[in-house]
């Protein structure tokens, strides 16, 4: 079962790379604009991470009776960024193309997020622990 869970794994990765191609290809062709792009994505993973650590924030605040302000103002920024990127891509491509291709986007993104937050906190954790090296002669 764990074999066919890899290959499920992996023909999904290779079907998600191929639909990317494509949107970023027909993007490409007619608007000039391509609808995945770094831009988007590091726009999108901030609004996401601070989404999550805002409803973190704020549901923590909730129990313990804290200020409920942080979490919502974390939650209002991160779907300030998620909304400059349907503003970015809508501007960059026709408004019907924009919105649909946003949430086809966004969706990727999201998926995308979770991963790369691990990998990133795993860096950090990593290079944490490094020591610097001092030679005394």
């Amino acid at each position: 079962m764990v074999v066919l869970t890899i290959i499920g794994i992996i023909v999904a990765l290779i079907a998600a790379y191929i639909a990317i191609q494509f949107f970023n290809s027909y993007s490409m062709k007619k608007y000039k604009y391509e609808i995945f792009n770094t831009t988007t994505f590091a726009m999108s993973f901030v609004g996401y991470v601070a989404i999550f650590f805002g409803y973190d924030w704020y549901t923590s605040a909730i129990t313990q009776h804290g200020d409920l302000l942080n979490g919502e103002l974390l939650i209002a920024i991160g779907v300030i960024f998620l909304l400059s990127v349907v503003y970015l891509n809508i501007t960059n491509t026709s408004l019907f193309y924009g919105i649909v291709m946003s949430i086809v986007v966004e969706i990727f993104y999201l998926v995308a997020t979770p991963p790369l937050l691990i990998f990133i906190l795993l860096g950090i954790a990593y290079f944490s622990e490094t020591k610097p090296v001092v030679n005394v002669n």
